[in-house]
């Protein structure tokens, strides 16, 4: 073993920051996020206390550290929210926790529906008048709904544009 790996094996492992000149390993990506439990319980609607009882009997994973300060990730609000969603339907904590095993985020989302990435999306500008504009989200899939809805506010709002600059003529 060189002694940069030793250097890096023991001083690393202590919290020493490297000499100087040592590039600092840097995370290519932003760390997931982590809720508090008061955090699961608001998203949940479930008690902190029926969470540690899950965690306890293996529905869901241990939180990361102890006590107040532990966090929890999106596994476990996802798992929550599956949970939920299969009591309602009156099955078992026997039976929940045996469709749970093997099971991974992914798998859950998907059950779930929800979209665990972020969607790709863009403001389109309307201008109205040289002084207003309309900001529409677009979202990546087609909403006829919303093209009709803009379409009348922008009629909506010619007259009162017409007037505006009649006032100010």
């Amino acid at each position: 073993m060189s002694s940069d790996q030793q250097w890096d094996r023991d001083e690393r492992r202590r919290g020493v920051p490297p000499p100087p000149g040592r590039p600092t390993p840097v995370p290519l990506a932003s760390p997931a996020p982590r809720y508090s439990l008061a955090d699961l319980e608001r998203e949940t609607r479930t008690s902190g206390r029926t969470i540690r009882y899950y965690i306890s009997e293996g529905l869901l994973p241990p939180a990361y550290g102890r006590g107040p300060s532990a966090t929890y990730d999106l596994g476990h609000l996802l798992r929550l929210r599956l949970i939920a969603s299969l009591k309602e339907n009156r099955l078992g904590l026997q039976e929940i926790r045996d469709r749970l095993n093997g099971l991974t985020d992914d798998d859950i989302a998907a059950m779930l529906n929800v979209q665990t990435e972020p969607v790709e999306e863009f403001w389109r500008r309307i201008e109205l008048h040289p002084d207003i504009e309309l900001h529409v989200r677009q979202r990546s899939r087609s909403d006829p709904a919303m093209d009709d809805a803009v379409d009348l506010i922008v009629g909506l709002t010619r007259p009162v544009i017409e007037r505006l600059d009649e006032r100010r003529s």
